[in-house]
């Protein structure tokens, strides 16, 4: 999963590196306690539900993927 957004932070299209970027930040400031759980889980779901990510989103596959990964990073799947 969190190879999975990596690739998509690095060769993505620019909404899907954005919110991939943020998913690993998240997920790097979780592990070193700087944001609480809930915090995080918080943070994660707003990548996935933001009206935007609707609008940018030109790829259905691609978008679904990246809310996968963002929900099992979250453990909200």
């Amino acid at each position: 999963m969190q190879d999975q957004l990596r690739e998509l932070a690095r060769s993505g299209p620019p909404w899907a590196q954005q919110r991939a970027q943020q998913a690993l930040q998240f997920m790097d400031a979780l592990a070193r306690q700087d944001i609480s759980e809930s915090e995080y889980q918080e943070l994660m779901q707003d990548l996935v539900r933001s009206d935007a990510l609707n609008a940018e989103a030109d790829d259905l596959e691609l978008k679904n993927l990246l809310v996968a990964c963002i929900m099992i990073g979250a453990k909200l799947a």
